[in-house]
């Protein structure tokens, strides 16, 4: 199979998918047999594209590219690990979907929307210049306003598709201008292995002009402050649109400004601003998460958070990371949605249980210090044998991770302290200690841009690992700082909810 022909075959699976719904649908025939030949068919994509992916790596070198001059399309690193997700993924939640939609009126129109999301993601991540990305990103982000108005009636859903459509257009609409002046200039499209070139051609306040830009549409589709304000509208959409969407749309920002990196990389103080954005959604979303009452409200904020942390990677330099995070992400995110009637029982079993007594200093700061040792022993020595080279973001950043996974351990000893939870807690934290640092290692080797990188200085880590330890001690606070925790938990459920409804025709 010649390369034009590898390419069209990763590509074609979820748009034969758009097309045989579609025609299925204005045939009258059954939405429970569309929904099935769709997945079905986005899954033999998956299986193409793993099959194409296993031979690229160990038969060929470099990447498949074909096209017309510089408007091309290409199977990279990059192209091929995210085409495996999400078709993956999107074959997984369609087959959910044929059970948790059937007999719905609008079974078809998910069908056929949730596949024309499918594939202008697929032709995202596949695009090898800046045109064709653009396209792409302009349809991934109209099949999602679609997707979203599954349930149009419902003033709720309406509300979500009004402000997901306001905050794409306004951001869209800065990354199209960036994208005209790099056509303008270079007189056509423009290749990603060209882009640092054509970017460089144009004055400095231009480039950073630019980058600025091209950053901010990366944060709205990302939902990250100050574009967060679509995300949790969104709940209105039936639950398979919320896995689809928290699984693999909310990604595209990293996929964006690790593309574009060669105009936005080079320059630090933008680098900085996408660091401390992605670090303030952070924390903003880790508080507003412990103040939602519902399962599916926590879940947006905790998608919101694993984002911040993302968009904080690409602007630390670290976009191999970025990516291996939101590989992570999707997979047990989507599972958690999928999933989020049987985390509804288990919350109300949790709530019905009598109330734990708080542990003992002696068991406090043994679990602290058990945890502590165990998390550094295992990241250091795993980075030292597996991944030695070190540069000061990447130590900020596994400083970061051994923060949040020692904070993990020691809620667990500390909430049962006991031979088994110790051996237990400590075997997982190591075998995932391990894992991390190795997977990161890979992603790094494939998927690290070849592109000076002026990234923020590690320390700004610091901001968001006190931040999140504040939220933690407040949300375990049980004396002196009730009077904060108490103002700040009505802070951030009041900010999680809508005070000015837009009107949509129906009470909200």
């Amino acid at each position: 199979m010649n390369e034009n022909a590898t390419v069209a075959m990763v590509l074609a699976g979820p748009w034969v998918a758009v097309l045989a719904s579609a025609i299925a649908g204005r045939l009258g025939r059954s939405g429970d047999l569309v929904a099935r030949i769709a997945a079905a068919v986005v899954g033999l994509g998956f299986v193409f594209t793993a099959a194409v992916a296993i031979a690229v790596s160990t038969l060929w070198t470099g990447s498949i590219q074909v096209g017309f001059g510089e408007t091309s399309l290409q199977l990279d690193a990059l192209a091929l690990i995210m085409s495996m997700l999400v078709l993956g993924l999107s074959s997984l939640i369609q087959g959910f979907a044929v059970r948790y939609l059937r007999g719905d009126p609008r079974q078809v129109w998910f069908v056929v929307t949730a596949n024309l999301l499918t594939g202008f993601t697929v032709l995202m991540v596949c695009a090898g210049s800046v045109a064709l990305f653009a396209c792409a990103w302009v349809g991934a982000g109209a099949a999602l306003v679609l997707l979203l108005a599954t349930y149009w009636p419902l003033a709720r859903a309406r509300e979500g598709v009004w402000r997901t459509a306001v905050r794409f257009g306004a951001a869209d609409t800065a990354f199209l201008l960036a994208v005209a002046v790099l056509l303008v200039g270079a007189g056509g499209d423009v290749s990603f292995d060209q882009l640092g070139a054509g970017a460089s051609g144009l004055s400095a306040p231009a480039q950073l002009t630019l980058a600025v830009m091209l950053v901010l549409a990366a944060l709205a589709r990302s939902s990250q402050i100050p574009f967060q304000g679509w995300l949790p509208f969104t709940l209105g959409a039936p639950t398979p649109v919320s896995a689809l969407l928290h699984a693999g749309v909310v990604n595209a920002g990293a996929i964006l400004l690790l593309r574009f990196a060669p105009a936005i990389a080079p320059h630090r103080s933008v680098m900085i601003v996408v660091c401390v954005v992605g670090a303030a959604t952070l924390v903003f979303a880790s508080a507003v998460r412990l103040a939602r009452p519902d399962v599916k409200g926590r879940l947006v904020f905790s998608t919101m958070a694993q984002m911040g942390f993302m968009i904080m990677a690409c602007g630390l330099g670290l976009f191999a990371a970025a990516i291996f995070h939101l590989v992570a992400h999707s997979l047990y995110k989507s599972t958690l949605f999928l999933g989020a009637g049987t985390g509804v029982r288990q919350h109300a079993t949790d709530r019905d249980l009598p109330t734990r007594t708080a542990p003992s200093r002696l068991v406090a700061g043994l679990a602290v210090a058990i945890s502590v040792t165990v998390t550094v022993a295992v990241l250091v020595a795993a980075k030292l044998v597996l991944s030695p080279a070190v540069s000061p973001s990447s130590i900020g950043l596994l400083a970061f991770v051994a923060l949040t996974a020692g904070v993990t351990l020691a809620v667990a000893l500390a909430t049962h302290f006991s031979i088994r939870t110790m051996v237990v807690g400590t075997t997982v934290t190591a075998a995932v200690g391990i894992g991390y640092v190795a997977f990161l290692h890979l992603f790094t080797g494939a998927l690290e841009p070849g592109v000076p990188v002026q990234g923020a200085p590690g320390w700004l880590l610091v901001l968001p690992a006190v931040g999140l330890i504040a939220v933690e001690l407040l949300a375990r606070s049980s004396t002196g700082a009730v009077w904060l925790r108490d103002r700040v938990y009505t802070s951030a459920l009041a900010v999680s909810l809508p005070r000015n409804p837009i009107r949509t025709g129906a009470p909200l």
